[in-house]
């Protein structure tokens, strides 16, 4: 257990691309139109981040049946990343419905969700 916590889950794929959060300027702090500027860039930047998962659901769908065919997860394991896959495609149709100009454009469903 203190493994997982010190070095994660070796499961999990690499996290890549991250980068650390830029803090606000000292003028944009000074100036409020200029702060509500960079909390919008912030926040459009955090969607956009998580949105880019959607456009992976093809793929983390095949990675799942090859990993299921060929044996190389436990039933336990697939449960597991059947349930996050089916997650991830709540957020999709979620976002679909309430915010489509968040998604990028080639994001729509090509499957239902998983039950």
């Amino acid at each position: 257990m203190q493994m997982l916590r010190d070095e994660g889950d070796p499961r999990s794929p690499p996290l890549g691309g991250l980068q650390p959060r830029q803090g606000a300027t000292a003028q944009e702090l000074a100036d409020p139109k200029q702060y509500q500027a960079f909390e919008e860039r912030q926040t459009r930047e955090l969607v956009q981040a998580y949105t880019s998962g959607v456009q992976q659901i093809p793929e983390i769908r095949a990675r799942i049946e090859a990993a299921e065919q060929g044996g190389e997860r436990s039933a336990e394991e697939i449960d597991e990343a059947r349930a996050a896959l089916g997650q991830l495609e709540m957020m999709r149709d979620k976002l679909q419905r309430e915010s489509p100009q968040l998604l990028p454009g080639d994001s729509a469903p090509t499957s239902p969700a998983a039950p």
